[in-house]
């Protein structure tokens, strides 16, 4: 009876035992894992580790340590082609520009095509307009020009013959006046005011001459001068002229001539032979030839020494005076027959005749002797006023 409770006890406990056993066999134990860990913790004096581990909570599963491969370098990176930009539309002028230019060709501004583009032909012809409106010449229609351009200020000019130019040197523009009607506006360019050395070496002041003048020679082309390149040059007194310029601002900016743009000088060679009238007035940096003002003893274009040979005006002729007509002469009065004065005396009986006829009444009789009428004399022969 014992023995078989002896079994009963025994027999569970060694197949208990060996089954432990074989599962440690084909599982690492705690301790294995958790071996490093323990060992370095210094044991604590004076106990010795149980043989069996003391039980504690389990712990997370064991992580394995993960070996990165070796990190490859980079690769050069392929500069990618930098993409053309694409372009972009100019902006327009925000005005309608060939209704801008019809408008100034009726001003007399603009002679220009109507093809719609502001080139600087539309650009003078702007500024020109601006300055006669006084307005800020910039050559930009904005509101205010565009304002002015419906209700445009009329130019009065001074007068004179019915082909001429007139330079309005305050609103620093110039008029053509062709066969008694305005034909052209343009903006000019005079003398600034400020010194230069001339070629002599002396200093002089960048002035302009006011007055009446008139074309005295003229060079067609481009004219190398002291004092810079003149295009189609009008030279006007002395060495000042009208002349074409690559800069024509909207201020006074010259020694002393009168700039335009090459386009506008070339269009006004055209029309303004040797002697044109030309009439310059107003401005500040001026002198009256003659005044002894500083400045107005060296031209401001060229001088007599070095001006090459010009086109030349043939001299006017003389006027022709027509000779005085001879003065009428006048014959003597013819004495008629005397008379014998009538006498209280009776007249001698004398025998009766037969009276002669008289004229009828109203009549004069024809004098004995007659004297030819004076001619009379022709009215082309008579002297005529000459205009200015």
């Amino acid at each position: 009876m014992s023995r078989r409770i002896a079994l009963t006890v025994l027999v569970p406990a060694l197949i208990g035992t060996m089954v432990g056993v074989g599962m440690a066999a084909f599982r690492p134990s705690e301790r294995q894992v958790v071996g490093v860990e323990e060992s370095s913790s210094p044991p604590v004096p004076g106990s010795d580790a149980p043989s069996i581990p003391p039980s504690r909570s389990p712990s997370p599963s064991p992580t394995v340590e993960r070996i990165d491969p070796l990190p490859t370098p980079p690769a050069s990176p392929t500069p990618s082609p930098t993409p053309s930009p694409e372009p972009t539309a100019t902006p327009g002028p925000g005005y309608d520009v060939a209704a801008v230019q019809q408008r100034l060709t009726d001003l007399k501004y603009y002679v220009g095509a109507i093809d719609g583009k502001a080139g600087p032909a539309t650009v003078s012809a702007v500024m020109a307009f601006q300055k006669v409106n006084g307005l800020g010449a910039d050559g930009v229609v904005g509101p205010l020009t565009q304002a002015a351009l419906d209700n445009p200020v009329t130019p009065t000019l001074r007068g004179g013959p019915g082909t001429r130019i007139e330079v309005e040197l305050s609103a620093q523009v110039l008029y053509f006046v062709q066969g008694g009607e305005l034909s052209r506006i343009m903006p000019v360019s005079s003398g600034s005011g400020q010194s230069y050395t001339t070629a002599s070496g002396g200093t002089a002041r960048s002035l302009t001459p006011v007055g009446t003048f008139t074309i005295e020679r003229r060079i067609s082309g481009v004219r190398e001068a002291n004092l810079g390149t003149l295009y189609d040059p009008m030279y006007f007194y002395r060495g000042w002229a009208i002349h074409g310029s690559n800069s024509v601002p909207a201020y006074p900016a010259s020694h002393g001539c009168v700039r335009l743009t090459r386009s506008d000088a070339l269009w006004l060679f055209d029309r303004a032979p040797v002697g044109t009238a030309v009439s310059l007035y107003g401005g500040t940096h001026v002198f009256t030839p003659g005044s002894g003002a500083a400045g107005t003893d060296t031209p401001a274009g060229d001088t007599p020494a070095d001006t090459p040979p010009a086109e030349t005006p043939a001299p006017p002729p003389p006027p022709t005076t027509p000779p005085p007509a001879p003065a009428p002469t006048t014959p003597p009065p013819t004495t008629p027959p005397a008379t014998p004065p009538p006498t209280e005396e009776t007249p001698p009986e004398t025998p009766p005749t037969t009276p002669a006829p008289t004229a009828p009444e109203g009549t004069t009789p024809a004098p004995e002797a007659t004297t030819p009428a004076p001619a009379a004399t022709p009215t082309d022969l008579e002297p005529t006023a000459t205009g200015t």
